[in-house]
């Protein structure tokens, strides 16, 4: 009788404790990912097929971030992207939504959703993400964005070559 009280204190004592440390995790949050970035200078690295896109519907900057980050992305590791629309003579039309995902260009590796959220009112758009590592020493990708622009869209594409850890 003892023994199945003492058991049943236990795990109650078991439950309780589990419960006070789940509560003492804080989630991460979305300012907690732009303050890392903001401690990051992004840049356009040697690798990126291109840094500036023009289109129709306007100019855009893409710009890469990471604690390693030299002339390639580092797998492995979390990097930001940056997109910015940049500014015109005439009357512009901001931003109104950012989506983007990363492909392997030459090899299949699926698709990675990458979330953009805006960080400013200056049209400047910042997406943390990771890549998976490959088999090979470097890898290309290629980074799939739409911009739309109120009614219109417009998708482009961005190539950068990432470093194996």
């Amino acid at each position: 009788m003892c023994h199945n009280k003492f058991l049943i204190v236990l795990k109650k004592l078991s439950v309780i404790g589990f419960l006070f440390l789940i509560s003492a995790c804080k989630p991460v949050s979305d300012q907690d990912a732009t303050k890392r970035a903001s401690a990051l200078v992004a840049q356009c690295i040697e690798s990126q097929n291109q840094c500036e896109i023009s289109t129709e519907l306007g100019n855009f900057s893409i710009k890469f971030s990471q604690h390693q980050l030299s002339e390639k992305v580092k797998t492995e590791l979390p990097f930001f992207i940056e997109l910015t629309q940049l500014p015109q003579q005439e009357t512009m039309q901001s931003i109104t939504k950012a989506t983007a995902y990363l492909e392997g260009r030459d090899m299949f590796m699926g698709k990675v959703p990458i979330f953009f959220e805006p960080v400013s009112t200056n049209n400047v758009y910042l997406a943390e993400s990771l890549l998976a590592n490959c088999s090979e020493e470097q890898m290309v990708w290629r980074l799939w964005i739409t911009v739309a622009l109120e009614d219109k869209s417009k998708t482009f594409f961005v190539d950068f070559t990432s470093q194996r850890l």
